[in-house]
């Protein structure tokens, strides 16, 4: 399984998107053309069905509407309408940012730098296991990538499944086994049940 996309897509994605004025066209640019890479239909995260949930997840409040998820991969825009300030972080998988709408201030715990993103040219990677404090101004609006952890971890996705491959392996052989066995005994085991054992005395 391979993914789709890239962070490079989707960065290039984000910032042809800032060609239009008004946020809803963006969307709907994004949409139509993650439908092209990934040969499906994807959610506009403008129409009034779109999917909008509000998460803090004890860091950094905002909402999050998913354009695209498989196995392997997501796309997804997140924001606030109004100031916001809190901890940004990565986890078991690096993430990929480009800014469509609004500014972003960070301070980086990997550089020790403070940086100032725009829409007007701002994308930018958070690598696994690294955390960064940033404030939104109102209306910032950030188009996300990630890739599932096993894809950013080959190794580990590996050993995953040689571990699956040695468990069923030995659980068939088991299984097999157990069949031969009975139909090998089973009859004279049966038989053994049957008759009467005499203790010797």
């Amino acid at each position: 399984m391979k993914p789709r996309l890239s962070p490079d897509i989707v960065k290039n994605l984000g910032e042809n998107s800032r060609d239009f004025e008004s946020l809803g066209r963006r969307f709907h640019f994004l949409k139509n053309e993650l439908e092209g890479l990934v040969g499906k239909e994807v959610s506009s995260c403008s129409s009034d069905n779109s999917l909008w949930r509000i998460s803090q997840d004890g860091l950094l409040l905002h909402s999050r509407c998913v354009l695209y998820k498989s196995m392997i991969e997501e796309v997804s825009i997140w924001g606030w309408p109004l100031q916001a300030a809190g901890l940004l972080k990565a986890d078991f998988s690096s993430l990929s940012f480009s800014i469509i709408s609004g500014r972003v201030a960070e301070w980086s715990n990997v550089e020790a730098k403070y940086f100032i993103r725009k829409a007007s040219n701002s994308s930018w990677e958070q690598g696994k296991w690294t955390a960064s404090v940033v404030q939104l101004d109102p209306n910032t609006w950030i188009l996300e990538y990630r890739r599932s952890f096993l894809m950013d971890n080959p190794k580990l996705f590996s050993a995953a499944g040689e571990f699956l491959k040695f468990r069923l392996t030995r659980e068939i052989k088991k299984m097999m086994q157990e069949f031969w066995l009975l139909s090998v005994f089973g009859s004279q085991d049966f038989d053994y049940t049957e008759r009467s054992i005499s203790i010797p005395t």
